[in-house]
């Protein structure tokens, strides 16, 4: 199953992966809340780049939910690079490029390429998400920082014994 909350984004990812004859049920789910997804159902569940934009809470709790025992979770999400001094550089550097191109992109209109800006700035550091999987029930919790850490990889199971509340 590939899903988003964009029917438009599912539209696109149909068409990329070669369209409607290829095993792959699209369905347009908010990953806050699946109701449609059956509780333990899933054994590998991946979150790229959502994470920044909703209520991590809620969408962790809801992962674990629907993860089978032991299940996979993996995210790429924002990071942090861990030399300071070219974290700051790079911050700079995107609080500069990344209006200026989401207003050249759009004609004047930059404020959803700030917001995606400010889900970055605020996104945890790597070593505090990692907690934030265990804290939700997480075990196994790893992960790979990408390209000098702008962004990381998470990697982390649901308990093989564990059952949804």
């Amino acid at each position: 199953m590939a899903s988003d909350i964009s029917p438009q984004m599912l539209v696109i990812a149909a068409r990329r992966i070669g369209g409607p004859q290829q095993p792959v049920k699209f369905e347009t789910l908010d990953l806050e809340s699946m109701p449609s997804v059956q509780s333990e159902s899933v054994d590998t569940y991946s979150i790229s780049l959502g994470l920044k934009i909703c209520n991590r809470g809620r969408a962790l709790n809801e992962a674990f939910r629907v993860l089978r025992p032991g299940g996979r979770l993996v995210v790429l999400e924002a990071s942090n690079i861990p030399i300071k001094f070219i974290h700051s550089a790079y911050l700079a550097y995107m609080n500069i490029c990344m209006p200026t191109l989401g207003w050249l992109a759009t004609g004047g209109d930059s404020s959803a390429y700030r917001y995606l800006l400010d889900g970055v700035i605020a996104f945890p550091k790597a070593e505090v998400f990692a907690r934030e999987l265990q804290d939700n029930g997480f075990v196994g919790v790893r992960f790979r920082r990408l390209s000098l850490g702008i962004v990381a990889i998470h990697v982390a199971q649901k308990p093989a014994l564990a059952h949804a509340a």
